[in-house]
């Protein structure tokens, strides 16, 4: 029997790599403590990326290599959570002590200038829409997963590259409630898209997409999923070409021990209605929808970074690409926050494994 305890242990030895073992990955980058929150490529075929670093708003850049090209370190202590970025520089966005916390900074990674903005109600995440012409709208709340924190609302403001705020409005509720938007989408008309949740009184959260105008007036919103026993947040919201909004988050469904978070992904009309929803992974949440060109969805999930495939015409199941070739959602470390696709039609990723800010790039088939 002991001369078998070597062969069990090289087993497990081989099963505990299989688990860390990445699937295919083009390229990836840890850097310090913290937590990426939003990834894009950036016009220069580049990767732009923001989050937190050590406990302070963190933005950084890669060139088209893959080459780390410039950085900045906020000296508040805080988050960033959006950015956009042109041939002169950056604008990044996010929260510093419960504010809503706006920057711009230069190619060379200096600090151009920063505002923070106060709301009547502490503020966590704040999303930045391109209005064009050096123009920005930016829409901040508190985080979804802080529905236990009292009463919120939205706050919009309207501000330019030079750091001029044109407008700063918050939404009024007729009835008290939690409030969040956990990300912001705009289509080529210039129509807003929340991906909201709310919570009134006792009730359990409920998913809600969310349509503005480009004036700032809601035209209409529809609730995703409201069953009053079971919890349901929304984390993204993505509009296509064609009218259509896709929606991801995640839901509570009963099972044999009580209930079980599963990641949903759904679609809605420019008018409101529900095209189609679907739960995808059990044990998971939603946390980004992207649209790989008009006929399939991406969503990937926070935990293990499973992304799923979606026909967008009615939802059907289009595959699944997996990050590693084992993990398991209730004890991973490997968290993703934010997705986008890249100039070739690869997924970039942005999130932590480890308890690092993390980014990759990994290919869409």
């Amino acid at each position: 029997m002991k001369k078998l305890i070597p062969f069990f242990l090289l087993v497990i030895v081989l099963f505990a790599c299989k688990k860390e073992e990445s699937n295919n990955i083009i390229w990836e980058k840890s850097l310090g403590q913290g937590n990426a929150f939003f990834i894009e490529s950036s016009r220069d075929s580049g990767i732009l990326s923001c989050g937190v670093l050590s406990g302070k708003p963190y933005l950084v850049k890669f060139n088209k290599e893959k080459s780390f090209e410039t950085d900045y370190t906020s000296d508040r202590i805080g988050l960033f959570t959006s950015a956009w970025s042109d041939q002169s520089g950056y604008i990044a966005a996010g929260s510093s002590g419960g504010k809503m916390l706006l920057a711009c900074i230069g190619n060379d990674g200096n600090k151009v200038w920063d505002t923070t903005i106060i709301a009547s109600f502490s503020l966590d995440i704040t999303s930045l829409i391109d209005k064009g012409s050096g123009n920005f709208l930016a829409v901040g709340s508190a985080s979804p997963d802080s529905s236990d924190s009292g009463d919120t609302e939205i706050l919009f403001v309207k501000f330019n590259k030079a750091g001029q705020i044109n407008r700063k409005e918050e939404t009024i509720s007729t009835v008290s409630s939690f409030m969040s938007a956990s990300n912001a989408t705009a289509d080529a008309a210039g129509n807003i898209y929340l991906a909201l949740t709310r919570k009134t009184g006792s009730q359990k959260p409920k998913a809600i997409i969310v349509k503005y105008n480009s004036d700032l007036q809601k035209l209409w919103e529809t609730e995703l999923y409201n069953n009053p026993a079971f919890t349901a947040v929304c984390y993204d919201a993505s509009a296509d070409g064609s009218g259509s909004i896709y929606v991801t988050g995640k839901t509570e469904a009963s099972n044999l021990s009580g209930t079980l978070n599963n990641s949903f992904l759904g679609s809605v009309s420019k008018t409101g209605v529900v095209n189609w929803k679907k739960y995808m992974e059990n044990s998971n949440s939603g946390s980004s929808v992207i649209i790989n060109g008009t006929e399939e969805v991406f969503m990937l999930n926070r935990s293990c970074l499973i992304i799923r495939k979606a026909i967008s015409i009615d939802g059907s199941d289009a595959g699944i690409i997996r990050m590693y070739s084992e993990c398991d959602s209730y004890t991973t470390d490997a968290f993703g926050s934010d997705m986008n696709l890249d100039h070739e039609g690869n997924i970039l990723i942005a999130g932590s494994q480890g308890g690092k800010f993390y980014l990759a790039l990994k290919s869409s088939q």
